[in-house]
């Protein structure tokens, strides 16, 4: 069971989530937790502070003060934690910048305070319970700081150092060691990838995401009202719903699921006995599955020449962005350049200087992409340029026409005479 930070976002929140867990006793659960909402960011600021010559937690230790306070706990009981985070931030005031690893250690902060407030609540509801760092179960990652990822033996020994904790296990998500017994984390939302690789480690049943959404949605409800929740996806829809913009499941964390056969289950702490989206190997059928939006994307146009050069642009260009990390959303060959779209980044134009690449960039665009095995009507919808894939249709369209064009879309595929989800 892993609770998100929204999940987890005050007191009564982290009681709810106890009470979900408590429930489920007879079923052995073990428990994955996200730093509380915001937290994750108060750190990230607080580390920038820190390298520019200022020391001050004060908005990290009041947030898990009031928690506390909410919850009916020791103040005291994060102390030591807070005591650490102050010699890390002071540590780096003092060398005058921050390092990618310095950097990983103080957001770890947040994980590991959330699973030492959750703990003790769970007790309260009569459940023994220990909280326990991820990395002290053996979860191992490279040295890719900032976004580490996992050794292919990460879960070998978990099960064992899992099975002699006592009571419910409380994991801190997002956290990982490297071979040099470095602290790393996993990236963004990399607490979903933890819940992943324990619930391969020890063959879990079903790997459940505790969410503030009824489950994964048709679209995202901020954009499109109407939307609603799926009752089936398979691994790779989820998948393809996460790479191209959706946030309630991070693509990584489906890889260990889908290469150990264990379903997922994405619930709603608000409406706990709805029974959610589930996501497992499905089945193959026709129809659209779910749409999913991402602003702030860049079409990048690269002039390919001749053909003696064409295929040395080509590659310059891709592993320049692999390099740099960047995704990837679409591509395209035309007889005179590469067009490409993927996120605006500060690092854009570092990559098409590596490339070698003459360019030209449109920004102020967003990207709406349709799952499933569809043919959508497009006319009439302001779209710039669309890629239609065996599994997706995604639509490059003016920011500006997001909304426009995602609400457009889902009325013309979930609504009125559309097929059933399940």
């Amino acid at each position: 069971m892993k609770f998100g930070g929204a999940a987890l976002g005050d007191g009564a929140r982290v009681r709810q989530a106890a009470r979900l867990v408590a429930e489920r006793r007879a079923e052995r659960p073990i428990v994955v937790v996200s730093a509380a909402s915001g937290v994750t960011d108060l750190l990230e600021r607080a580390a920038r502070d820190a390298a520019a010559g200022i020391v001050d937690a004060r908005t990290i230790r009041l947030r898990h003060r009031g928690l506390l306070s909410q919850l009916g706990l020791e103040p005291e009981l994060l102390n030591r934690l807070l005591t650490e985070l102050g010699f890390v931030l002071d540590a780096v005031r003092t060398k005058g910048r921050l390092e990618p690893r310095e950097r990983d250690v103080i957001l770890s902060f947040g994980e590991r305070m959330s699973a030492r407030v959750f703990a003790p609540v769970l007790r309260r509801e009569g459940v023994e319970a220990s909280p326990v760092d991820a990395f002290d179960l053996g979860l191992t990652s490279d040295s890719n700081y900032g976004r580490a990822r996992p050794l292919p033996a990460a879960t070998s020994a978990m099960a064992r150092a899992l099975a002699s904790i006592p009571g419910v296990p409380v994991v801190t998500g997002f956290l990982a060691i490297d071979p040099q017994g470095d602290l790393t984390t996993l990236g963004r939302n990399g607490s979903d990838l933890t819940a992943a690789l324990v619930g391969e480690s020890v063959r879990a049943k079903e790997v459940q995401f505790w969410k503030t959404v009824d489950g994964v949605m048709t679209a995202d409800p901020k954009v499109v009202p109407s939307a609603r929740a799926v009752e089936n996806l398979s691994w790779r829809e989820a998948a393809l719903l996460g790479f191209f913009g959706a946030k309630v499941l991070f693509p990584e964390a489906l890889e260990p699921l889908e290469r150990a056969r264990i379903a997922a289950r994405v619930c709603s702490v608000d409406r706990a006995s709805e029974p959610g989206t589930r996501v497992d190997a499905g089945t193959s059928s026709d129809g659209p599955r779910a749409i999913a939006c991402r602003r702030r994307v860049v079409r990048v146009a690269v002039e390919l020449g001749g053909l003696e050069a064409r295929a040395e642009r080509r590659s310059r260009f891709l592993a320049a962005l692999a390099d740099a990390q960047l995704e990837l959303y679409a591509l395209d060959e035309g007889p005179d350049e590469l067009v490409g779209v993927v996120g605006e980044s500060e690092e854009l134009a570092a990559v098409l200087q590596n490339a070698r690449a003459r360019a030209s960039i449109t920004r102020d665009l967003a990207l709406v992409t349709l799952v499933g095995r569809a043919a959508p009507e497009l006319e009439t919808l302001p779209v710039r340029a669309a890629w239609v894939r065996p599994e997706s249709v995604s639509l490059l369209v003016d920011e500006a026409e997001l909304e426009r064009t995602a609400r457009e879309l889902h009325a013309r595929c979930f609504e009125a005479s559309a097929p059933s989800l399940a």
